[in-house]
């Protein structure tokens, strides 16, 4: 059970990938309610191409 193996004592940090489907450029920001892979999002910046979310995953917050 992967839910086991990650615990619940530590608050995991969501984000969303954002790439283009032609250049490749890729933007990591926080997740939002409604993301789901293969989401279309806009035009790219650097190549006005359509970008999609590409991944979707948690990480543990930096201690500091």
């Amino acid at each position: 059970m992967m839910g086991a193996e990650l615990g619940t004592s530590q608050k995991q940090v969501i984000y969303s990938i954002e790439e283009c489907e032609k250049c490749g450029l890729k933007n990591k920001r926080l997740f939002m309610q409604g993301d789901y892979v293969i989401k279309k999002m806009g035009q790219c910046p650097r190549c006005s191409s359509q970008l999609i979310i590409s991944a979707i995953y948690a990480e543990a917050p930096i201690k500091g």
